[in-house]
């Protein structure tokens, strides 16, 4: 043993000694990185920083800046370290990062990086940011040698988010790397040689990729900024905020920048669940002007229908209104007359606090209804039904080789669904089919139909595509919870249910596969967790004394097919109901309301303004099943009160929830999201427990019978389904949301516009 002592390894970084087989010759696999980590990013690890432009470790290798030069032992001149690998580099002896040689040569390619650089820090919005900035003031001459003309270089058209001043632009090429590799649209480049050479879209166009914010972050310098915000306000002026992004089902991790009461810029946040880069969308960054849009309301309304007028009330006056119409219909359930109902239609955006006091409250009183907007025909007896697996970005997908894409557009639904597709599709020997219209998902797809019988074929077992998933290994099922929205949603889950099934059987697999369910908000989950409610339809406005919407858009496609049912004369007319209608949202359509109140005979209609998303705290479970707790950021203006606070102050008047006023038992309503997790933890064992045993019984009968036919248990009749064609809830990734915001943003509205100037309508 104190033989091999003498034969141990060692390197030297910066005269501090490392032994080499330590770190690069056990197999460990928290050190299995350390096999093919370039030397920039190893000596970082180590505390060492070696500074650079063109590197990024998401990004392939460009070493064209020349900064991050490095002196090795007994080399005639100094290496590129994020070229270098580490392992390899390193086994020759010693590196030194701040030797004399080294300093000289950053100094000279400062130098030659500062040549054509126009002298614009102080009206630079990378001012304060840049890292040409902070590494010539540590790394820079004082002197400068270049007196000649400098270069002038046209700015470039990318489109409403990004702006350019090209002259400032040191050929990094991150944009160009970022576009080809990370968005999958080549629509920037660099052309041209020596003076020159520039970064441009070779032909006149934009950068049209939903990520294409994601370059003024990567930019090191000023030549790719914001163009919604110039000259607003500098980085040491604003204060940042970490909070969750409402865009997607995902609830990424964002930072807002605020100053003044008001949100300035939003950049990407350090996601704890995922070590990689995080990228977000055009929407994520952009879309938060419209929560501060001029449409937004922040005062409440009475209008009357009866006197034909419209006044602007108070909390007090609002209050007393409400509680006249909920205490003469408590009064009619105590003498045992059966009242009309209430119905309160809801949405998946409220969040989980507000959601358990109604659900509270419908126990408490049995005249209050809760109703969803849009209908949703889905099996929620175990959360596995419902939900986007975590393992899909990790392991699952990395060790799968087949991906099937039913009805759901990965690339405006989720991007970051659609990144680690992408990832893993760029890796090889990844297959992907997809059900319905023809996409450009920056990748390779196979479309192989845009209905279901094709679906219906497979799962029989008499499709071409039935030997791809023979074939397969560990294959990727993944759709959205749109789809389940049709009326054939039953007949879809059994298919399903059957594929995936003969899955199991036929494929290579080695663990049971599910299907993973992509969401289509921020608390899809967590309002599946709940209850699946039933759907507001034409009975509950017949038979309801009082309509309550609460973050409802009018425009959803059930609402406005109650509306054109209304105009058929389809509903039955009760002229003498004295019916009242509350909407309880940050914006208002008043062509739509107006045309609700006069088609459904509404005594009068009542709006009270609530906070937006980031003007409330709230408890939220996203589409992988991640709680996510979001703290008040920014104050409310004007009259505006938060969901919580209204119903609460609505529920007050009763003796039976004086607890939900009492500071002192006001703990006892607080939701509390810990519950949540145990309840779940509890239920995956349950589940993956019978799971494993079903698996196991289904094995025994695999030589009898290996064709799962699409039948109900019990031999039900069979559900019929329709051969209709498999649609897409996203039209418009700009403009088109679950939430209020997106489509009051002006920044979104001319995306959109100019989006639909280089596209067509044309669907198959």
């Amino acid at each position: 043993m104190s033989f091999s002592l003498f034969f141990l390894k060692y390197f030297h970084i910066n005269n501090i000694e490392f032994n080499y087989d330590l770190e690069f010759k056990n197999n460990l696999n928290d050190n299995f990185w350390k096999q093919n980590a370039p030397l920039i990013d190893y000596c970082e690890t180590l505390g060492v920083n070696i500074p650079h432009y063109c590197y990024h470790k998401n990004l392939s290798i460009s070493g064209n800046c020349r900064m991050c030069l490095v002196e090795l032992e007994n080399s005639p001149k100094p290496i590129v370290s994020c070229a270098m690998n580490a392992k390899s580099c390193l086994a020759n002896g010693a590196i030194y990062t701040n030797s004399s040689l080294v300093k000289k040569a950053r100094e000279n390619v400062l130098e030659f990086l500062l040549l054509n650089h126009p002298l614009d820090c102080p009206i630079c919005d990378q001012g304060g940011e840049c890292d040409l900035q902070d590494q010539s003031l540590f790394f820079g001459l004082t002197k400068k040698r270049f007196y000649s003309f400098k270069r002038v270089v046209l700015d470039k058209n990318l489109g409403p988010i990004v702006k350019t001043v090209m002259t400032r632009c040191i050929h990094c090429t991150r944009c160009v790397r970022f576009a080809a590799e990370i968005a999958g649209v080549e629509d920037i480049g660099m052309f041209g040689r020596g003076l020159q050479s520039e970064i441009g879209t070779y032909v006149e166009k934009i950068f049209k990729s939903e990520l294409s914010g994601n370059v003024i972050d990567l930019c090191p310098v000023g030549a790719l900024t914001s163009k919604p915000y110039p000259f607003v306000n500098r980085s040491w002026e604003l204060k940042n905020v970490a909070s969750i992004d409402f865009s997607d089902s995902f609830g990424t991790p964002i930072l807002l920048f605020i100053k003044n009461n008001s949100i300035i810029k939003v950049l990407p946040g350090y996601d704890k669940n995922n070590n990689k880069t995080n990228w977000i969308s055009d929407k994520t960054r952009f879309s938060f002007d419209g929560l501060f849009s001029p449409e937004k309301i922040i005062c409440s309304v009475l209008d009357d229908n009866a006197n034909k007028s419209v006044i602007n009330l108070s909390w007090q006056k609002i209050f007393k209104e409400l509680f006249c119409t909920l205490y003469f219909q408590n009064q009619l359930l105590k003498h045992f007359y059966q009242p009309h109902q209430i119905t309160i239609c809801l949405t998946k955006t409220i969040s989980l606090e507000v959601l358990n006091l109604l659900n509270v409250l419908t126990h408490k009183y049995s005249f209050f209804k809760l109703r969803q907007s849009e209908a949703q025909n889905l099996n929620i007896d175990l959360e596995n039904n419902y939900l986007l697996s975590s393992d899909l970005n990790s392991s699952k997908i990395l060790t799968s080789n087949t991906c099937l894409l039913i009805g759901i557009n990965p690339r405006y639904e989720g991007s970051r669904l659609n990144l680690e597709l992408r990832s893993r599709y760029l890796k090889g020997n990844f297959n992907i089919i997809q059900m319905g219209s023809l996409l450009n998902l920056t990748f390779a797809n196979t479309n192989i139909t845009s209905n279901l019988k094709t679906l219906k074929s497979l799962t029989e077992g008499n499709s071409l595509f039935c030997q791809e998933f023979s074939n397969s290994l560990n294959p990727v099922l993944i759709s959205n919870l749109e789809l389940f929205k049709r009326q054939d949603s039953f007949c879809l889950t059994n298919m399903l249910n059957s594929l995936l099934k003969y899955i199991s059987v036929f494929s290579q697999s080695k663990s049971k596969s599910q299907l993973n369910i992509l969401s289509a908000t921020v608390n899809d989950v967590g309002f599946l967790n709940f209850n699946n409610f039933k759907t507001i339809d034409k009975k509950d406005f017949e038979n309801s004394t009082g309509i309550y919407f609460i973050n409802n858009s009018f425009s959803t496609p059930n609402i406005k097919k109650l509306l054109s049912l209304k105009l058929l004369n389809y509903f039955h007319d009760y002229k003498h109901k004295n019916k009242i209608l509350i909407t309880q949202s940050s914006h208002l359509d008043t062509k739509l309301i107006t045309k609700l109140r006069k088609n459904f005979n509404l005594n009068n209609h009542l709006q009270l303004p609530n906070t937006v998303l980031f003007e409330t705290s709230g408890t939220y479970i996203n589409t992988e099943g991640n709680i996510n707790k979001m703290s008040k950021i920014i104050a409310p203006l004007g009259q505006v009160k938060n969901d919580w606070q209204i119903i609460r102050k609505i529920l007050s008047y009763s003796k039976k929830m004086l607890y939900i006023t009492d500071s002192l038992k006001n703990s006892k309503v607080v939701y509390n999201s810990n519950t949540v997790s145990h309840f779940k933890n509890y239920i995956g064992f349950q589940y993956y427990a019978v799971s494993n045993l079903n698996s196991l019984a289904f094995k025994f009968f695999e030589k009898i019978n290996k064709c799962h036919l699409n039948f109900d248990t019990f031999k039900s009749k069979r559900k019929k389904y329709y051969n209709s064609q498999l649609r897409f809830w996203l039209n418009d990734f700009y403009v088109d949301s679950k939430d209020f915001n997106t489509k009051y943003s002006s920044t979104m509205i001319q995306c959109s516009k100019i989006s639909r100037l280089n596209s067509t309508n044309f669907k198959l």
